[in-house]
C-alpha cells in the first residue's frame, strides 16, 4: 500500500511563524504554531532575529509530523511577512536583525528617493508608492547608519527566503517578495537598474529571482535532523503572506477580489490591465503569470482597530466571557446590535498606526467624528466596525472607475465574524463570499505552491478542489444611500483633520 503523502506549508508571520499540514487530496490534516518578539528598542523602529524564525520553524516542523512518518512530506514551501531588510552573510547567517515590515525609521531615506527619482517614474517601475516600511528605503538607511554591515552583506533576504536558504543552501525570491522591494520593474519582471544605480547600490546583494512553485533544492543533510525534515525532502520557493492568501482564497480570475481582515489588511484584486496610474493611490503588483496583475490596496489597522476596540471599550464583555466561559466575540456583537447600520451618526477613522494606502501617511491619526450626548458604546464599536469597512472600500471604489470587481470574497481573523460580514455586504453593496479556508487561506495558498514545484498539480487552479462557499452575505440595499453619504463624509475626513493630526504627531501625544 503506498503511503499517504502530505503537502508542508510554513508561514513566517509578524508573531509566529505557523505550520499547516494538507494531504495532497486537499484535506486539513492539522495546523500548529510557535511564537517569537518583536523588539523596538527605538521609536518606530520593529525587528526581529531571523533565527527566532528558524527555530519556530524547526519546531513547528517536529510538532505537526509527531505521529506522522516525515518521509511522506512530499514538498515544503514557505510564505511570509513580507517588506523586510535582512542582511545575511556569506555563510547565510544573519549580520544584525530583521527590520520588518512595521519598521518606519526610514523616513529620511524615502524621501531621498522620492526627491532624487519622483513618485510619477518611482510608481511607474515598482507600481507602488515609496514608504520607509519597504525594503529600499532600509537598506538605504543601514548602508548610511552600519556600512560595515552593507559592506558584509551577501544577499539581503525576506522571511520566507531566509527559511529556504537554511534549508537548501540556494538564495532565491519570487515576483511578490521582490515588488516589496522597491527595487523591481514590474513591466521587464527584474531588478530594475535605474533605481538601483540611482543609489550606488550593488544589484548582487539582491537575490535571484525564480518564479513561485519553483523546486529550489532539497533538505541539506546538515540541517535535517535539527529542522525536523528528512534530507532530500523537496523544498519549493512560496510567496509573500499577501499573494499566498490571494490564491488560497481562490481569486485566480480578471474580476474575482478579496478582503484579507487581519491585523493589517487589504482589499486585492485581478486585473488584465498594466496601465500604472501613479495617482491612484492604490498599488499594482504582478501576479504569478506575466500580463496579469493584483491591484489593490493595504491599511495599516483593520483588524488592529478592532483588537483596540476590545481592549478599550469593551472590559464588561472582556469580563463577563471570564466569568462564563461565553465568547467575547459574540458578546461584543451582541452589544455592536444595540446600534445601528451608520452607528447613529457616528463615524471612526481608523488611523492608529498612521496609514498606507491611499495616503501614506505615518502621522495620520485614529478619531471619532459625530459624537453627542446620546453615543453610547454600541455606537462607538459599530463605527469601528464600520470605519475599517469604510477605509477599505476606498479600494472598491477607486477600482470600480476602470474595472469591473464581479466578486469578493473575505478571508483572516475578522472574517469569522457575522455581523461584520453584513456590515461589509452593506457598505459595499455586493455579497460577501466565506469560504472554508479563511483561517487557512495563505497556508492554502502555499500548499498548493509546494504541489506544483512537487509535479502533484499543473497550475493554481488545483486549489479550487480545496475550496466550499460557507455562507454570502447579501447586502441590505435599505441601507444604501445612508451609507454612501456616511462614505462620503469619511472620505473628505481625513484631509479635513489631516494637518491636526499632523501637529498632534509631532507633539508625540499618540
Amino acid at each position: 500500500m503506498s503511503m499517504k503523502q502530505y503537502l508542508l506549508a510554513q508561514d513566517i508571520g509578524t508573531s509566529a511563524a505557523k505550520a499547516t499540514l494538507f494531504t495532497v487530496e486537499g484535506e486539513l490534516v492539522r495546523t500548529c504554531s510557535a511564537a517569537y518578539e518583536v523588539s523596538a528598542p527605538h521609536p518606530g523602529w520593529a525587528q526581529q532575529d531571523a533565527m527566532d524564525w528558524w527555530g519556530a520553524f524547526c519546531q513547528n516542523n517536529k510538532e505537526i509530523l509527531k505521529d506522522i512518518e516525515p518521509a511522506s512530506v512530499a514538498a515544503v514551501s514557505v510564505s511570509g511577512q513580507m517588506m523586510g531588510c535582512l542582511p545575511v552573510g556569506k555563510d547565510g547567517l544573519p549580520l544584525g536583525p530583521s527590520m520588518i515590515w512595521a519598521d518606519g525609521r526610514a523616513t529620511k531615506e524615502a524621501e531621498e528617493i522620492r526627491e532624487i527619482i519622483g513618485h510619477q517614474d518611482f510608481f511607474h517601475i515598482t507600481g507602488m508608492s515609496i514608504s520607509e516600511n519597504y525594503a529600499l528605503p532600509k537598506i538605504l538607511w543601514l548602508k548610511t547608519h552600519f556600512p560595515d554591515i552593507y559592506e558584509k552583506t551577501y544577499y539581503f533576504q525576506q522571511s520566507k527566503d531566509f527559511i529556504v536558504q537554511r534549508l537548501t543552501g540556494k538564495y532565491v525570491t519570487e515576483s511578490s517578495d521582490a515588488q516589496y522591494y522597491h527595487a523591481y520593474d514590474i513591466l521587464k519582471n527584474c531588478w530594475s537598474e535605474k533605481l538601483l544605480g540611482a543609489f550606488g547600490l550593488n544589484a548582487e546583494k539582491l537575490p535571484p529571482l525564480v518564479p513561485a512553485g519553483t523546486l529550489v533544492g532539497h533538505v541539506r543533510t546538515e540541517i535535517a535532523r535539527e529542522c525536523g525534515l528528512p534530507e532530500g525532502t523537496p523544498v519549493v520557493e512560496g510567496l509573500g503572506d499577501g499573494r499566498a492568501a490571494l490564491i488560497g482564497t481562490g481569486v485566480l480570475e480578471a474580476g474575482d477580489a478579496y478582503i484579507s481582515l487581519g491585523t493589517s489588511s487589504w482589499l486585492s484584486f485581478i486585473s488584465n490591465s498594466a496601465e500604472l496610474d501613479a495617482d491612484s493611490g492604490q498599488d499594482k503588483i504582478v501576479f504569478i503569470k506575466p500580463g496579469i496583475f493584483v491591484a489593490g490596496g493595504t491599511m495599516n489597522a483593520g483588524g488592529h482597530s478592532y483588537d483596540w476596540m476590545r481592549r478599550t471599550l469593551c472590559e464588561p464583555e472582556i469580563s463577563r466571557a471570564q466569568f462564563t466561559q461565553e465568547s467575547v466575540h459574540d458578546l461584543i456583537n451582541q452589544l455592536v446590535v444595540e446600534s445601528r447600520p451608520g452607528a447613529n451618526g457616528v463615524l471612526f477613522l481608523p488611523y492608529l498606526l498612521g496609514e498606507r494606502d491611499p495616503y501614506l501617511d505615518p502621522k495620520a491619526r485614529g478619531a471619532f467624528l459625530g459624537l453627542s450626548s446620546g453615543t453610547t458604546r454600541a455606537d462607538l464599536c459599530q463605527s469601528v466596525m464600520e470605519g475599517v469597512a469604510m477605509h477599505l472600500n476606498l479600494f472598491r471604489l477607486k477600482a470600480a472607475e476602470t474595472e469591473s470587481i464581479k466578486t469578493m470574497r473575505i478571508v483572516g481573523g475578522g472574517a469569522k465574524n457575522p455581523v461584520w460580514r453584513q456590515i461589509f455586504a452593506d457598505i459595499f453593496g455586493m455579497p460577501i463570499i466565506e469560504t472554508n479556508v479563511s483561517d487557512e487561506a495563505g497556508s492554502l495558498g502555499t500548499a498548493v505552491m509546494a504541489g506544483i514545484g512537487a509535479g502533484i498539480y499543473k497550475d493554481v487552479k488545483a486549489v479550487l478542489r480545496f475550496q466550499k462557499i460557507r455562507s454570502v452575505t447579501q447586502p441590505r440595499t435599505e441601507y444604501s444611500e445612508l451609507y454612501a453619504a456616511m462614505q462620503q463624509v469619511f472620505n473628505d475626513s481625513y484631509y479635513s483633520l489631516k494637518n491636526a493630526s499632523h501637529v498632534l504627531a509631532d507633539l508625540q501625544l499618540v
